[in-house]
């Protein structure tokens, strides 16, 4: 009998632990989205173009830079106004996967080469 206890004890434990874990990790990552508010600047648009070096757009009043982001530096490539700015891509036509998608598309393809081995 003291084996279960034990047991339900260390499960009971190792719940209370990942729920602190999730209040503490929710309360910090609000923190942080406040700090990194700015009342004249805002990151439109970003992209990864190598290991360690991004393309930023950020907005700064009515002007737009083009930022190029190294790991020792960052550089001001162009200015632009907002008319020059052309979206590329529609956003919202691109599906959006969640991750119960993801997951079952992933067993889909387990499910699919483990039939094939036999």
């Amino acid at each position: 009998m003291p084996g279960y206890v034990t047991a339900i004890g260390t499960f009971l434990l190792a719940a209370f632990i990942i729920y602190l874990s999730y209040i503490c990790s929710k309360y910090l990552g609000k923190g942080l989205a406040k700090s990194s508010r700015s009342r004249y600047m805002r990151l439109v648009d970003q992209l990864i173009v190598g290991q360690n070096r991004t393309l930023a757009i950020v907005q700064v009043g009515e002007q737009y830079l083009l930022l190029g982001i190294a790991q020792e530096q960052i550089q001001t490539l162009a200015e632009y106004t907002e008319e020059d700015l052309i979206p590329i891509a529609d956003m919202d036509s691109e599906p959006v996967m969640d991750f119960s998608q993801i997951l079952s598309k992933l067993g889909k393809k387990k499910d699919d080469n483990d039939g094939h081995k036999e």
